[in-house]
């Protein structure tokens, strides 16, 4: 992946993004500071004040292999994380656990499944079969995202959350690569 590349949304803005840095832990604890508390409990699945520094630094490091997670940023305010989506398995294991964050301003303009596409082509290259996310019931955005992903995905119920699995069939990149 190019160092910064941008997404079109269907607005027609030209949304930045680029994969997570470690510096970038500050800008998520603002973005998660201007998220509503409802954003950040259908997110995290439970209330949550604020993002630790410690929350923060983990969010913002990946390996680029196991763990790998995309920011967009505000076109208007380079230094400010709209979105960010990310994936985190246990090393060998083929099935990664999903997240993501939108601002609310930014919710429901494709930002977070243009994002999650980029990331799914990440997780691809890197041998990732699914991605698996919790997802309250009554996010239906998020569930709308993973419902038009166009790849074959499975919901359950477990205990009271919706458990969305998510196939990444990768024999396309396969042959390519």
């Amino acid at each position: 992946m190019k160092k910064d590349e941008t997404l079109t949304i269907p607005s027609g803005v030209e949304i930045p993004f680029r994969v997570v840095r470690p510096g970038d832990a500050p800008a998520l604890q603002r973005l998660h500071a201007r998220c509503s508390e409802r954003t950040i409990y259908l997110r995290f699945l439970g209330p949550m004040k604020k993002l630790s520094d410690e929350q923060a630094r983990y969010f913002a490091s990946t390996d680029g292999v196991d763990h790998f997670g995309l920011v967009a940023l505000n076109p208007e305010d380079p230094n400010e994380i709209i979105a960010v989506v990310r994936y985190a398995r246990k090393p060998g294991n083929e099935r990664a656990e999903y997240a993501a964050l939108v601002e609310d301003g930014w919710q429901g303009r494709g930002v977070g499944a243009a994002l999650t596409h980029r990331l799914i082509d990440e997780a691809r290259r890197n041998r990732v079969r699914s991605f698996y996310a919790l997802v309250k019931g009554e996010n239906k955005r998020m569930l709308n995202v993973l419902r038009h992903l166009d790849l074959p995905e499975q919901e359950r119920v477990e205990h009271g959350e919706k458990m969305v699995e998510i196939g990444l069939s990768f024999e396309d990149t396969q042959r390519a690569g």
